[in-house]
């Protein structure tokens, strides 16, 4: 479905991301895995268009896109910020309604994430993990073949930790495809076909979930592993 060709991304001598490609098919989960300033965000952010590459191109069903192609991904920022004084039910409602999505398909997915008791509260009283799920909530609402998350498990509590991988689980079955960025390598593991670790700007590894998971081994073991091997150079 997605196809990522040589992404790249230059600021300065120093900055940059350097040929990144990878490919996700209908029903694959990726994880994009790297330390804070590695370049996971800027991957996301250039392919939802919101930078565009220094070079190299992004393929969706083998069709190049443009910057303005919207329809096919939703979105999950790593920090959404609401409107403070909207409850959560307005919020996801105005969204509802950017996407043309049917009105009745907001209270369907306040409840998916637990949201319903609390989604007359005005979003400044939600906790952290609150309007995560609100975030997550919104990304599910237009039904998009792709979903793109960034770091969608920040502020969640183990409970909703293991909520959000039943219901990256659920997406997979219905055919969709999930990228999302993290670095906890024990969700990846749960959830994700094939890992990618990006480490400076350049991607170290790429390979499936199961065939780096073998003989006992473990992603955090080989992360550190392909780290201090690229800085060995």
């Amino acid at each position: 479905m997605l196809e990522v060709k040589n992404l790249t991304k230059i600021y300065n001598e120093s900055n940059q991301i350097k040929n990144i490609s990878f490919s996700v098919k209908k029903g694959e989960c990726f994880a994009l895995c790297g330390g804070n300033g590695a370049g996971k965000s800027t991957i996301i952010k250039m392919l939802i268009g919101q930078l565009l590459p220094t070079a190299g191109e992004i393929l969706v069903n083998g069709k190049k896109i443009t910057r303005n192609d919207r329809a096919w991904f939703s979105f999950m920022p790593d920090h959404l910020q609401f409107p403070p004084l909207l409850t959560g039910y307005e919020i996801l409602s105005l969204f509802a309604e950017w996407q043309q999505v049917p009105q009745s398909r907001v209270s369907e997915w306040l409840e998916a994430v637990g949201l319903t008791e609390d989604q007359h509260k005005q979003v400044k009283y939600y906790s952290k993990g609150m309007q995560q799920r609100l975030a997550f909530a919104q990304a599910l609402l237009a039904d998009a073949p792709l979903l793109i998350l960034d770091e969608p498990t920040n502020g969640l509590d183990p409970y909703w930790v293991m909520k959000f991988k039943q219901m990256i689980r659920d997406q997979k079955e219905k055919g969709k495809a999930v990228i999302f960025t993290t670095h906890i390598l024990s969700i990846v593991e749960d959830i994700a076909d094939t890992v990618a670790f990006i480490h400076q700007g350049e991607m170290i590894l790429c390979d499936s979930v199961s065939a780096l998971c073998t003989n006992g081994k473990n992603l955090e073991e080989l992360f550190f592993a392909q780290i201090s091997q690229s800085m060995s150079y």
